[in-house]
Order: structure tokens, then sequence, then C-alpha cells
């Protein structure tokens, strides 16, 4: 994994004909820290998750990483909203992200267990996939990210489908795997409460741009931008 490094955005925009859903000036991300990207439906956080994820092409502009890493050599995660399990068992689910890793079977199995542990699906391990909740579905993807060592995780509303006990299961594992690993999380969320519980800095989106950004508290108590105030009227935070 790598040590220490910042992915820096210069110029991005995504555009699908004559209408742009991104547009992001510059902003930079550090790893090490944890961030939130909030913003009302529509606002570009997806699009922005995607396209840091290499899954969505950008239209113009540069992505870069600086420090002790270059964008190629860095080990990124990506979870989008609707999270994909197959039909086998959970256990083989997660495991398949080791699948050509070269570790010993002791070692993935062992890993495998931690992982749906921390997310509270060791008991259903022999489960099949095919007959998860849309909760449990999305509790698993993230296990099958959390079993690597990563440098970046690039999460999608990853609790979009769980009760409070299935979120704060996760927001715990996440926080315990930023702890020992130092990668950099970033967290797409559409309440600012959860921004609050697992962020120490914000990113908020507006019309495809950013109207805010900073040490989460201050973003969400004291927004300087009109788009900031109005969409934080809606919460109580």
């Amino acid at each position: 994994m790598s040590s220490h490094f910042t992915i820096q955005i210069e110029g991005l925009q995504k555009r699908y004909g004559d209408r742009t859903v991104l547009d992001v000036e510059s902003l930079s991300l550090e790893s090490g820290f944890s961030y939130a990207l909030v913003g009302p439906n529509g606002s570009g956080k997806s699009t922005l998750i995607r396209m840091l994820s290499g899954v969505e092409a950008t239209t113009a502009g540069r992505l870069g990483v600086k420090g002790d890493a270059t964008r190629e050599s860095l080990a990124v995660g990506y979870m989008p909203q609707k999270s994909y399990v197959f039909g086998f068992s959970v256990f083989r689910n997660v495991a398949l992200a080791l699948e050509g890793s070269a570790r010993a079977r002791g070692e993935v199995e062992a890993r495998v267990r931690e992982a749906l542990e921390a997310v509270g699906m060791a008991g259903m391990a022999d489960n099949r996939g095919s007959g998860l909740s849309g909760g449990e579905a999305q509790r698993v993807a993230l296990a099958r990210m959390l079993v690597q060592d990563l440098d970046v995780l690039l999460l999608d509303e990853p609790t979009a489908s769980m009760d409070i006990a299935g979120t704060m299961l996760v927001e715990e594992a996440l926080r315990a795997y930023r702890e020992r690993t130092g990668c950099l999380v970033l967290t797409a969320t559409h309440a600012p409460s959860q921004a609050r519980r697992i962020s120490e800095r914000a990113v908020m989106l507006s019309a495809g741009r950013v109207v805010e950004h900073g040490p989460t508290d201050a973003v969400l108590t004291n927004p300087s931008s009109d788009a900031g105030r109005e969409f934080l009227s809606y919460w109580a935070v």
C-alpha cells in the first residue's frame, strides 16, 4: 500500500451532449482522511465517484496523483449503490476478491471471516447470495472490499438499503479499516447526519459543482454558499 498521496482534480468535466453534469474546477483528496460527498439528488455525486474509479470516462480535465504513488499504482475499490452479489455462498462472494493473490488458503479463509464479522455477516457465510436482502447484499459487497488491502475506497451510498444496526456496523468497519490501512475513503451520502459520523472532511456538490469543501463540521454548520445553505435547510443537523 502507498504511504502518502494526494488525488488532485483539475478542470474535471462530464458532459452528455450539450448537458454538463459535472464541472469540478479544483479538488484535492488526501490519503488517511475520510471524506463525505454530500449534496442533493442529481448534484453529481455518483458521477464523480464513477470517474474517480475509472468506470466513467472523463470529458475533460485531469485526475492526477501526487506523493508516494501514481494513479496506476493505487489499489482502488469501488462500491456502487446497487451492489452485486453472485448466487453462490456469501463466503465465496467475498473470497473472490482474493483469487489469484497467491495467499495461502488459511490466510484467505481468515481474512474472509474477519471481513464478514466486521459487517455482521459471519453467521450467514454459508447462505446463498441470491437469497439476500438489499441491505445484506450491500454488507457482503463491502466485505469483499475490506478483505483486500486498498489505498482508496470509493463508496456510493453504501448503507442506503440498511437498517440502523447494519449502518452502525458498517460505519465502524470502515473506521477500523481506515485506521489500520491509512487509506483514503470517499463516501457519497444523502444524509448530513451520517457525514458527521463518518468523515473529517466534506465536499458538497450542487448542479455538478463543488460549492463547499473543508472540515465536515464547518461545511455542515456554517456553509458559505447559497446552495449549501439551501441544501442543509432541509435537514436537522
